[in-house]
């Protein structure tokens, strides 16, 4: 009776944790099923759960089956029953059994034998449930196994393919671990079975049980053993992931002095088991003593000893001759684990001969120079349109479009709803979950345009969204964004805010299929309880037409249906030319289980941009596609989660056209290959040739200058393309070596090459063109000028673009008043050879630059006026600039032309002022 007491509350805890679980799992399901995956969470619901109850069965198999074992040798009485120990076990035996008889935990061995098997038995069922959750936290290991693909290149040293070591070598290692703490686990509670019943030390005595305990124990000691091996034998393995050599992987020592010890251990414990099992039987204790005693030995000497004496008195001496081998497989295992192994190699002579007539040649990659940061740009979106405080703007992207039939590199941004930004009287549970329940719309702009004010021109902007160029958007309402962080309901009977209009609001109701139908009271009860929320189950407003959306932020949808892939810290929205927004966001496979391969960080020495996702903005409809069917880990996931990942194929070609190469994988490409472009062992051991990414002045302070996307036609190519790109400089000096640059055009995605520049000459890098302006009396003063008449002075990032055989440099500055948050666009440096030239505009830093008139394309017509308004008088300080500048080089007679050019803009000027 006092036992059933004593578990009743036990019983009806765990019954309550049981349904509070149940009624939780029906939103989850939900959840997925309204993004269409609802296969997708059933399958990892019953796989999850199948490992766990396999694992747990097989646990309290072996627990109730050593139970049992020690339940049948440990029924005597000890007290009546005469222990003829050989010493000098008889003492030992003593003392530890007077100390437990003395200690709390003695107090089990005085329950009830009833009572006392039960609480055994409930521990073991307590152990089996924690093997069981263990086994379940590797159940997609286990499944990967059985539908791994091959990767189709071995590693030097076992022959074995790459995808062993990325699908089989942990599930090895992570069942090796559970059947180790399994055997251990069980020996641990046999031995504190035995010593509470005082009877362990049987096993040195003459007793008649003695035999059978000692077998009992010593079988235990044989599995352990054994295990021991396998895991001597599995970590021979380990050697290919190697820190301690010269470069990451098996070295010289590993090979040759490391690996025949793994094995030597590796018998020395499969004999030690040997021993053990004939000591369990007949044996003596002392050949399994002496064999620990021995394995001891080999571990200490191979364990480090030996290979340090190697590794210090053979190899080091002549380390380069030693470790050339494994110098190049390094190289070889790691540029191919980090995509690097196509490379395309190719010698850019920069020539500087560029002309004016090269200029206009290439007009489509100068009209895209970006001279908009996202960084100032988004504060100038935020002052001129978020229109009302509860919008933001959260990040500004780059993607380009076809405008006026000719590419075109634009920044956008998404105009999303942050209702925390609401007054605190505003915040009420209708207003933040049924009536602010969505952003709207986006405004775009293209990267080099800005007017007289130095202002971004707009290709869509407002509220409802005005777009021009052959933009449209049709659907600008964002239910699913970056700022979704509220759950909402929609389609109640209290109207969604839409956008505001004047001093009126205008109200709309949800039309799509995204969110979860509030179909029944039974799925009300399920969000109440999930939300901790009872309005949702009693408020008037919600019908069974009305639709719940959570868990909206686009980050969290893509981790929470596919955990298992990395992603991107930079989504971006595309608008098609249906005039829907959709999201896109890169996603990664990645593994730290590459033989040879640095690891970049600590978590990973693998990686590809293996999948884009798409996220539609309205609907919520989520797609995740395959981009390389090369790469052996997605192949094994398509396989696992069947239906999840379709091919490219299928993505939409108007969204294949805004598929842009991620800049984070470019980034830790780009890292690697600073030391990895050396491919020359010799080289690589010396570190001759390291580079670096460059710094750039941005702001006014120093930072790396990271890579950014640029539309020009580079060297040897017919045709301008969409390209992510970055200099290099050699370590420790500012001049540049090298531009890495990697396409993102659909039909030639992921191309990487490197162009090379002559390394005779000096070829300006970053730093330099910064110190040049730093060091310009003309710039200088002007910037200095500027910083000390109530603004701040913001030098934007400095891009290396290529144009023809030639580079041009370009860096914008912003000007910003200390009470604004409006930077404006005043003026962009520009650089070429030993030029450089501050102007108002990318036509006259050119003209400047290159001693004649250049001219891009018409701006707007509403841009041109205004600036033709104000031309005289920008004219004028622009002329007066160039005039001094000319007299300090002593070009008499430009001299002269640009006196006659000032005279007219001033005539223009007083003509004007009598008007």
């Amino acid at each position: 009776m006092k036992l059933r007491q004593l578990l009743l509350p036990f019983l009806a805890l765990f019954l309550f944790i049981m349904s509070s679980g149940v009624i939780r799992l029906i939103p989850d399901f939900l959840w997925f099923d309204s993004f269409g995956f609802s296969n997708l969470w059933l399958f990892v619901f019953k796989s999850k759960w199948l490992v766990f109850f396999v694992g747990a069965f097989v646990a309290y198999i072996w627990f109730f089956l050593n139970l049992k074992i020690v339940q049948r040798y440990s029924d005597i009485d000890v007290k009546s029953t005469p222990l003829n120990f050989n010493t000098p076990f008889a003492q030992l035996n003593n003392v530890l059994t007077q100390l437990w008889n003395n200690s709390r935990s003695s107090q089990v061995q005085s329950l009830p034998s009833r009572v006392y098997n039960i609480v055994l038995h409930l521990g073991a069922i307590a152990l089996s449930v924690i093997f069981g959750l263990t086994a379940r936290a590797n159940w997609q290991e286990y499944l990967a196994y059985f539908h791994q693909q091959d990767y189709g290149m071995v590693d030097p040293v076992f022959a074995k393919d790459i995808s062993f070591y990325m699908f089989s070598l942990p599930v090895f290692d992570s069942l090796h671990s559970w059947v180790l703490g399994l055997v251990f686990m069980a020996l641990g509670v046999v031995v504190w079975t035995y010593f509470s019943k005082s009877i362990l030390f049987l096993i040195f005595s003459q007793h008649h049980l003695s035999s059978s305990i000692r077998r009992h124990v010593g079988i235990l000691l044989t599995f352990l053993f054994v295990l021991m091996a396998i895991g001597a034998l599995l970590s021979r393995y380990d050697i290919l992931f190697s820190s301690q050599g010269v470069v990451f992987g098996a070295g010289y020592t590993d090979v040759n002095v490391q690996l025949p010890f793994l094995y030597v251990k590796t018998g020395i414990l499969f004999m030690l088991a040997f021993l053990t099992l004939v000591w369990a039987f007949q044996g003596s204790i002392f050949a399994p003593v002496a064999g620990v005693a021995v394995y001891l030995l080999v571990s200490f000497l191979g364990g480090g000893l030996i290979p340090g004496i190697v590794q210090s008195y053979f190899v080091a001496p002549n380390e380069m001759v030693k470790e050339k081998p494994y110098i190049e497989r390094s190289i070889d295992y790691t540029r191919e684990a980090y995509d690097l192994a196509d490379v395309q190699t190719k010698p850019f002579k920069v020539s500087n001969t560029l002309t004016l007539d090269d200029l206009k040649r290439n007009e489509t990659a100068l009209r895209n120079i970006r001279l908009w940061n996202p960084g100032p740009l988004k504060q100038t979106f935020s002052q001129l349109q978020e229109i009302r405080l509860y919008y933001e703007f959260s990040q500004v992207d780059v993607d380009r479009y076809m405008i006026d039939g000719q590419i075109q590199q634009v920044m956008l941004s998404p105009r999303e709803l942050d209702v925390n930004q609401l007054t605190q009287q505003a915040q009420t549970w209708i207003n933040r979950h049924m009536v602010y329940t969505h952003g709207y719309g986006v405004v775009m702009s293209p990267v080099n345009e800005f007017s007289t004010e130095g202002l971004p021109i707009f290709y869509i902007k407002d509220l409802p969204p005005a777009a021009s160029k052959g933009l449209k958007v049709t659907r600008p309402e964002i239910y699913f964004g970056e700022r979704a962080s509220d759950y909402v309901i929609t389609n109640t009977k209290q109207k969604e805010f839409d956008y505001p209009k004047g001093d009126t609001n205008v109200y709309t109701h949800y039309e799509g299929e995204g969110g979860i139908q509030l179909s029944s009271s039974i799925r009300r009860m399920a969000f109440a309880w999930f939300f901790s929320d009872i309005k949702i189950l009693i408020s008037s407003l919600i019908t069974s037409e009305s639709r719940i959306m959570y868990d909206r932020d686009i980050k969290s949808i893509v981790r929470k249906l596919v955990p298992f892939l990395a992603y991107d810290r930079d989504p971006y929205l595309v608008v098609t030319p249906e005039g829907r927004l959709v999201w896109m966001l890169d996603a990664y496979t990645y593994s730290e289980r590459f033989p040879y391969s640095e690891p970049y960080g600590r978590s990973l020495n693998y990686i590809r941009n293996a999948v884009k996702v798409t996220i539609d903005a309205y609907s919520g409809e989520t797609n995740f596609y395959v981009v390389d069917k090369k790469d052996p880990i997605i192949a094994t996931l398509s396989k696992l989660y069947d239906g999840v990942f379709k091919d490219y194929s299928e993505m939409p070609e108007e969204l294949q056209q805004h598929v842009r190469y991620p800049k984070d994988m470019f980034f830790m490409q780009a890292s690697i290959f600073k030391t990895f472009h050396m491919e020359d062992p010799q080289v690589f051991y010396n570190r001759e040739d390291l580079w670096a990414i460059p710094k750039e002045t941005y702001g006014e302070s120093e930072q790396l200058l990271n890579p950014y996307y640029m539309v020009t036609r580079l060297p040897g190519e017919q045709e301008n393309s969409f390209s992510l790109m970055v200099p290099f400089t050699p370590t420790n000096k500012n001049n540049m070596i090298s531009l890495m640059v990697v396409s993102s055009d659909p039909d030639s995605y992921g191309d990487m090459k490197i162009y090379k520049f002559p390394k005779e000459k000096t070829i300006f890098g970053p730093m330099q063109i910064e110190s040049r302006v730093d060091q310009d009396t003309e710039i200088s003063k002007s910037l200095t000028l500027w910083g000390q008449v109530g603004s701040r002075v913001i030098r934007g990032n400095l891009m290396v673009v290529p144009i023809e055989e030639s580079l041009i440099y370009v860096e914008p500055i912003y000007l910003q008043a200390t009470q604004s948050k409006l930077p404006e666009l005043k003026r962009l440096i520009f650089a070429y050879d030993n030029a450089i030239t501050m102007a108002k505009d990318m036509d006259t830093a050119i003209s400047n630059v290159f001693n004649g008139d250049f001219s891009t394309a018409p701006q707007d017509e509403d841009v041109v006026e205004t600036a033709t308004k104000k031309r005289p008088l920008d004219r004028l300080f622009e002329v007066f600039d160039s005039v001094k500048r000319t007299a300090q080089e002593l070009d008499w007679a430009r001299f002269g032309k640009q006196m006659d050019e000032l005279e007219t803009v001033i005539a223009t000027l007083k003509k004007e002022d009598q008007n």
